[in-house]
């Protein structure tokens, strides 16, 4: 089978964690022996370090004169996750035209069976595009990571008329009930949009009883402190604020606790208050950005892992949530940005209600008073990552609605 993803971010080298969930389904399909090919666009400052490695075939195209003008994706596009960037703007008609023209005139060369778009604004309009103009029966199938959802909200009379271009997808997918209530409000019937959270995958990230060992070392971290991680940038849609506030609660009764957080971001100001007003920081360690695969070192080093996800704006479930899950860690998460498609409460881990830091509390704090509990919940985690929630079950899924919606057969 011949496969395209269309997206406007794809990581440049190992570790790059800029979209590395659409690398990892990428890998999944070409591992099933599927031709698979990424279409995506220049990015000005980076140099590409994978365009001809392994099974996939990375395709760049550059929509303008100059390079340093490329400037769509990999974080830019938009300001906190909310706002699209001046330059975003400006720029985006030349990315679709010239990706609507390059795009058809793949089409008509390869003769791919499905474009997988990701982020439909862009990409799923530019496949609409490129189809019709390529005359091409060219199935498409689109998923939702969040972004694109919240300029579908936020743009109006807009946001509908491009929802109802987007419609035009053969197969849709988003990654939480929030997002599908979004895209329900602008027109497309629910009945169309399948839930699929992005994967892992399991053969690459899986507890090691030595990282663990060697990163509480590196980190100071006592063998009797329980040590809660968070991951993930500093925008208000993550929640981090939540998890800030409900530390005080813990520490009340749990001094021995630690919260390790990578990531970075403007929010880290307003973190830092929150911790300096409750005499929190202490129990803080701000790791900043870690490339992708050295994530499993912590994973591994930490015994709760935490998600406070708020629907501000609407997201769609955070990949460090199932990447956790498949190092045998107990998760507790909110009840937004799609937590709870794999986080079963009582199962699993924990679900609180969002932005009640209360409550977080007093799920970490019955975690942490009772150890056979987090190791069970742990053992489930990554049994349901081993069954369910691992990129090659993912793409086998994808693989399947495919040929489902289009009355193929093996």
């Amino acid at each position: 089978m011949k496969i395209c993803i269309v997206s406007h971010s794809y990581p440049f080298f190992a570790g790059d964690w800029r979209s590395n969930f659409i690398a990892s389904l990428a890998e999944a399909y070409a591992e099933m022996g599927n031709d698979l090919t990424v279409f995506t666009p220049f990015f000005f400052g980076e140099q590409r370090k994978n365009a001809a490695t392994g099974k996939v075939k990375i395709i760049e195209y550059k929509y303008l004169p100059f390079e340093s003008m490329h400037r769509i994706g990999y974080g830019k596009s938009m300001k906190n996750d909310t706002k699209i960037s001046k330059s975003t703007i400006l720029l985006t008609p030349f990315l679709l035209i010239t990706g609507i023209i390059k795009l058809a005139g793949l089409l008509k060369r390869e003769k791919y069976d499905f474009l997988h778009c990701h982020w439909a604004i862009p990409n799923t309009l530019i496949a609409v595009g490129a189809r019709w103009l390529a005359h091409s029966d060219t199935k498409i199938l689109t998923s939702f990571p969040g972004s694109d959802v919240t300029v579908i909200r936020n743009t109006g009379l807009l946001g509908k008329i491009l929802a109802g271009i987007i419609a035009k997808s053969d197969y849709m997918s988003c990654n939480s009930s929030d997002l599908k209530e979004e895209l329900v409000k602008s027109g497309i019937k629910p009945e169309k949009i399948d839930y699929v959270i992005y994967g892992v995958d399991n053969d690459k990230i899986n507890f090691s009883t030595e990282k663990r060992k060697i990163m509480r070392d590196s980190l100071a971290i006592s063998n009797d402190t329980i040590l809660l991680l968070m991951i993930g940038r500093f925008i208000p849609k993550k929640g981090f604020s939540t998890a800030f506030r409900t530390l005080k609660y813990i520490v009340e009764k749990h001094e021995n606790v630690k919260l390790v957080v990578i990531g970075d971001g403007k929010l880290k100001d307003e973190y830092m208050a929150i911790l300096s007003q409750d005499r929190t920081s202490g129990h803080v360690l701000f790791i900043g950005h870690v490339a992708a695969n050295e994530l499993i070192d912590y994973y591994s080093a930490c015994d709760i892992f935490l998600m406070p996800s708020e629907k501000n704006p609407p997201d769609g479930l955070n990949t460090v949530v199932p990447e956790a899950m498949a190092c045998g860690r107990p998760i507790v998460a909110s009840n937004a940005g799609g937590n709870d498609l794999v986080v079963f409460d009582g199962f699993n881990g924990c679900l609180h209600p969002e932005g009640d830091y209360k409550k977080l509390a007093v799920l970490v704090s019955r975690l942490i008073e009772d150890e056979s509990l987090r190791i069970e919940m742990g053992r489930k985690s990554l049994e349901l990552i081993q069954t369910k929630f691992n990129w090659k079950a993912i793409a086998e899924y994808y693989i399947e609605k495919y040929k489902e919606t289009h009355g193929k057969t093996d």
